[in-house]
C-alpha cells in the first residue's frame, strides 16, 4: 500500500534525491535545516513510499507565512527550482494531492512549485486534481542559464570573443588575483556581498544562512575570491551536485567595477569547473531583458524555462510579481544599518 510520509530524514530522502536525474542540490534533505535555523520556517518534506520502492518522488515544502500575509507552502523559498521530482506521473499526482491536504491543515492560501524540469503531469492534469475553487497559474517571469563545459580551461579560452578575453585580461595586468578555499574564505564573501546587496537596494540574507550552508554541504561547495594584495574585491559561492557547478550568490564591489574584477571572477569560476571534470555551469537565475542575463549570455550561456506554478484559494491568486528584492530606499542606508536590518526582512521575502 503507497504511504506519504512527513520529513522521512536525511538518509532516505537523499538516497532519492541522488538517485534521480531530474533534482537539483536544493532538493538536498538538509536546506530545511539551513531555512528553519536561519529563519525559522517550518518544512513539510513529502515523499511516497510503495510496496516496490523505497521512494518514488519527493516533494520539499516550506511554510512560508508572513506577518499579517496569506500563508503559503512553497518548494522552495529563496531558490530558483525544487519542485517536484518523481519516478511516474502517477507519484506526482499523490504527492500534489498531499500538498493540497497539507496547505489546507494549515490554513495557507497558496500552494507553490518551483520547477527546474517540467512535472511528468501534463499542465491540464494540474486543475483536475486541484480541490475546487483552486486556480492554477505557470509563471515564467525568470529564466535560467546554463553552459556545457569542455575538457580543460585553454578549450574555454579560445571558445571566447577576443573582446570578453581581452576583459577578463584587464583586471590580470592590474594585478588582480583569485583564490578558491572553503569557510576561511566565508567572511571575505559575506562582506562583499552585503555591500554588493545594499547598494543593489536588496536586503542581504543572514550570515547565519552561509554559516549554516557551509556546516552541512562543506564538501559540496566553494568559494571564488578577487582580490588585489590585500583588498578583496569579488567573491562568489558554488555548489557542485552531480555533474552541475551551481553559482546562486556573486557580488563584486561597485566602486571597482571598471577593473572588472567581475570578469575575472566568472572566468575563474567557468575555468575551475573544467579542471574538475564538470559538465555545465548554472548561473541561475534571470529576468530575460535584465542586463544580468546579457552579462551571462555572453559566456555562452543557453536559456531554459524555470516555471513557478502557483495554485491559489483566493480569487486574487499569488503571483512572483508580488514580491520585490529592490528598494529604492535601501541603496541610501549605512552599511552597517543596513546588514542589521536586511536579514529579518530578506527572511520573509520567498525569491
Amino acid at each position: 500500500m503507497d504511504e506519504i510520509i512527513c520529513n522521512p530524514g536525511r538518509k532516505i530522502w537523499d538516497r532519492y534525491v541522488l538517485a534521480n536525474p531530474r533534482t537539483t542540490p536544493y532538493h538536498l534533505y538538509d536546506w530545511q535545516e539551513v531555512i528553519g535555523r536561519t529563519y525559522g520556517h517550518r518544512p513539510y518534506y513529502l515523499a511516497l513510499r510503495t510496496p516496490q520502492k523505497e521512494i518514488s518522488g519527493i516533494l520539499p515544502l516550506i511554510h512560508f507565512a508572513p506577518p499579517l500575509e496569506p500563508g503559503r507552502l512553497i518548494s522552495l523559498p529563496f531558490f530558483d527550482s525544487a519542485g517536484l521530482a518523481a519516478d511516474d506521473s502517477r507519484t506526482e499526482q499523490k504527492l500534489l494531492q498531499e500538498a493540497f491536504r497539507v496547505a489546507a491543515k494549515l490554513g495557507a492560501d497558496h500552494l507553490e512549485l518551483r520547477q527546474d524540469t517540467s512535472p511528468l503531469l501534463a499542465q491540464d492534469d494540474f486543475q483536475k486534481i486541484a480541490p475546487p475553487k483552486i486556480l492554477h497559474h505557470a509563471h515564467n517571469f525568470k529564466i535560467g542559464l546554463r553552459r556545457e563545459l569542455p575538457n580543460n580551461p585553454d578549450e574555454l579560452w579560445h571558445a571566447f570573443p577576443a573582446k570578453l578575453r581581452s576583459q577578463i585580461r584587464k583586471p590580470l595586468k592590474l594585478d588582480f588575483r583569485t583564490t578558491t578555499g572553503g569557510p576561511e574564505l566565508l567572511a571575505e564573501f559575506y562582506r562583499i556581498l552585503a555591500t554588493n546587496m545594499r547598494d543593489l537596494g536588496s536586503p542581504v540574507h543572514a550570515r547565519q544562512w552561509f554559516t549554516e550552508t557551509l556546516n552541512r554541504f562543506a564538501e559540496r561547495i566553494r568559494i571564488v575570491v578577487v582580490h588585489r594584495q590585500e583588498k578583496t574585491l569579488a567573491a562568489a559561492l558554488l555548489i557542485e551536485f552531480r555533474g552541475i557547478l551551481y553559482n546562486p550568490w556573486a557580488s563584486s564591489l561597485r566602486a571597482f567595477r571598471p577593473q572588472s574584477p567581475n570578469m575575472l571572477l566568472y572566468w575563474e569560476m567557468l575555468a575551475l569547473g573544467c579542471r574538475k571534470g564538470i559538465r555545465f555551469f548554472d548561473f541561475g537565475r534571470s529576468s530575460p531583458q535584465a542586463s544580468t542575463c546579457r552579462f551571462k549570455l555572453q559566456w555562452g550561456a543557453q536559456t531554459r524555462p524555470l516555471t513557478w506554478h502557483s495554485f491559489s484559494s483566493r480569487t486574487i491568486p499569488w503571483s512572483p510579481h508580488n514580491e520585490s528584492l529592490s528598494y529604492t530606499f535601501w541603496r541610501n542606508l549605512d552599511l552597517q544599518v543596513a546588514a542589521r536590518l536586511g536579514p529579518p526582512l530578506r527572511g520573509w521575502i520567498s525569491l
